[in-house]
């Protein structure tokens, strides 16, 4: 019975922990539309459709959106 109560208490924590990321509606947002651009951006340079300047601009824009990422996560105010 011990055992049991021990294995269910040890599911429970580990389910618990795999609930996922919470995040306001800004990083939400601004999550799913770095996904679809990083999606977009890679289709297009896969079919040689992107110019030099437009994947710098992409990657650009993208690394701006994951320094915000780690703002909020450190604490920090991002511009």
């Amino acid at each position: 019975m011990k055992r049991a109560l021990c294995v269910l208490a040890v599911l429970i924590v580990l389910l618990a922990g795999c609930s996922g990321v919470i995040m306001n509606a800004e990083y939400s947002q601004l999550l799913d539309k770095t996904a679809a651009l990083s999606a977009e951006t890679a289709r297009r340079a896969e079919a040689g459709n992107l110019t030099s300047p437009e994947m710098v601009d992409a990657l650009k824009a993208q690394a701006d959106v994951w320094q915000k990422f780690k703002d909020a996560r450190d604490g920090k105010a991002s511009d």
